[in-house]
């Protein structure tokens, strides 16, 4: 009957439900790359690197549970790394707030009737690092170089701090927030303020004296023409009104943080490809003949996320108001109490797998050789394709619409909490439960051909919104999308399957719906750049 529990399967249901409401706000992470300093591009090249990684982790993962049928320690192993590496992500400090780079540098004094001009300049050997801003205008062609451009007038924060081993002597340069350049530039020694002009010359950032006294000569007791080799931290984008185009990914790839962002984010796609391919092998094992109604079992899972990214939304939204980051303190608190209670009822997930079922890699490949097969990981990867666009940009692109649409828009998280929201409940969990219904009544190969359509028409639909509300609507197809192929694509793997190769087989078509990440770069150069 419809109302009997199997007892087996219902610590995969809570686990389904905790795990994914734990990690709700896993589609926000590409918004919280951004906020924390990564620009635009280097989030697309991120998330083009780390699924073919956590690809990897997921086939040497699922055949080696087949191998030697250590299910059991690999899934709650996965479980601690996806824990701990999604909310670390949240917890790493801002790129923009941390990050100095060293160089060697020359620096000298010039001396000349009515200026006197300051170079800071990367030192012979390491001419391919450039010492110089990218937010500022080149220097002009003048062979004195007794004039300068005009730098942007834009309100920047950039630093650079030069230390002297021959006389231990320092030297400060702060170009601080609201004040437009060039006229704010401040030279931090003894307290004393002066105004200057400041420009780029390839390797070298050029400061000039634009009053008539020589006040650089006087500060800092270099002498004129004469050229000190230095040990210099340098950093720019502290302000938080710059622009992300000043942004470049030459200015974050040389931080730590940047890397350790990367690291946690291969991490936790292997983290969550793992314990996914674990669960579902299980389920599909607990299952049986009955294969067909996976989808009631994993449409806890979207109940867990939809329930708690709403929620999470609007508490986020309610403590950020007035701040001018976004405060996720109350949604990481929800995500620790959920992912902790998810590892103490994962222990209570019945595996069994029989011994005797050896795992054989000439079955495999037979398998995958078949034209089926074939055609059948071709419609995983054109609809991981898809997915991978949806996953990375969509709420990129609705924080885009709304600042668009109202520069003061109020209710962002609000707003990116109910698509989650209508997404799983008015969408993906009714027809995460009718999909037995529907692939037995219509057939495998056709419910594959209407989710393709109906992702076709959400697509189409999203490029057309200006108002950020009508996104909602368009959420609803993502029930008759994502809600059938996903059910009918394990559904298909599980009955593929040979015997031995459960996790095997699911790691391979896992693997294969992650290659839908590979079109994210294009797409972002195309459309954000």
């Amino acid at each position: 009957m419809i109302f009997n529990i199997n007892k087996d399967l219902l610590p995969l249901k809570i686990h389904y439900f905790l795990k994914y409401g734990g990690i709700s706000f896993f589609t926000f992470l590409p918004v919280v790359a951004r906020q924390k300093g990564i620009p635009t591009l280097a989030v697309g090249l991120m998330w083009t690197v780390t699924p073919f990684a956590s690809s990897a982790i997921t086939l040497m993962i699922s055949t080696l549970a087949d191998a030697f049928k250590i299910h059991r320690a690999l899934f709650l192993s996965g479980m601690i790394v996806l824990s701990t590496s999604f909310i670390s992500i949240f917890l790493l400090p801002d790129i923009s707030r941390s990050s100095h780079t060293q160089r060697e540098a020359t620096v000298s004094l010039h001396c000349l009737d009515n200026i006197t001009r300051l170079s800071v300049c990367s030192s012979v050997y390491e001419n391919h690092n450039s010492f110089s801003f990218s937010v500022l205008q080149k220097c002009s062609n003048n062979e004195t170089l007794d004039q300068v451009t005009e730098t942007q007038r834009d309100n920047i924060n950039c630093m650079v701090n030069c230390s002297y081993p021959q006389n231990m002597n320092l030297i400060s340069l702060n170009f601080t927030e609201n004040f437009p350049l060039p006229s704010g530039l401040i030279f931090n020694i003894s307290a004393e303020r002066s105004t200057f002009n400041i420009c780029d010359d390839g390797n070298c950032t050029i400061i000039t004296d634009t009053n008539t006294a020589p006040m650089l000569s006087e500060f800092s007791n270099f002498t004129c023409e004469e050229k000190y080799h230095a040990t210099c931290f340098y950093h720019c984008g502290a302000d938080d009104s710059r622009d992300e185009k000043d942004v470049t990914l030459s200015d974050v790839i040389h931080t730590p943080e940047f890397w350790l962002i990367f690291i946690l984010l291969v991490l936790l796609y292997g983290g969550n490809s793992t314990t996914t391919t674990m669960a579902d092998t299980v389920c599909f094992s607990i299952l049986g003949q009955a294969r067909h109604r996976y989808g009631r079992q994993r449409m806890w899972g979207s109940v867990g996320w939809g329930l708690v990214g709403t929620v999470s939304g609007a508490l986020v939204d309610h403590y950020s108001k007035g701040s001018a980051h976004i405060n996720y303190s109350s949604a990481l608190i929800i995500s620790g109490v959920f992912l902790t209670l998810n590892f103490i009822v994962s222990l209570q997930i019945p595996f069994s797998f029989s011994k005797r079922e050896k795992l054989k890699a000439k079955n495999v490949g037979k398998i995958i050789c078949t034209s089926k097969m074939m055609i059948f990981m071709l419609t995983v990867i054109v609809i991981g394709l898809t997915m991978g666009t949806l996953w990375t940009f969509l709420f990129i692109i609705v924080e885009d619409v709304a600042v668009t649409w109202n520069p003061d828009f109020p209710n962002m998280k609000l707003l990116q909490g109910l698509m989650l929201g209508a997404q799983c409940f008015l969408g993906e969990v009714p027809f995460l439960f009718l999909s037995s219904y529907t692939i037995k009544k219509l057939g495998q190969i056709p419910t594959f051909a209407l989710s393709m359509a109906v992702f076709s028409l959400r697509l189409l639909l999203y490029s057309c919104v200006t108002n950020p509300w009508f996104f909602l609507p368009v959420d609803l197809l993502h029930g008759l999308s994502f809600g059938l192929f996903y059910p009918n694509m394990m559904s298909y793997a599980s009955f593929m399957t040979p015997k031995g190769a459960q996790a095997t087989m699911q790691g391979i078509v896992k693997s294969v719906f992650i290659g839908e990440m590979r079109m994210v770069e294009a797409v972002e150069i195309s459309c954000l750049r």
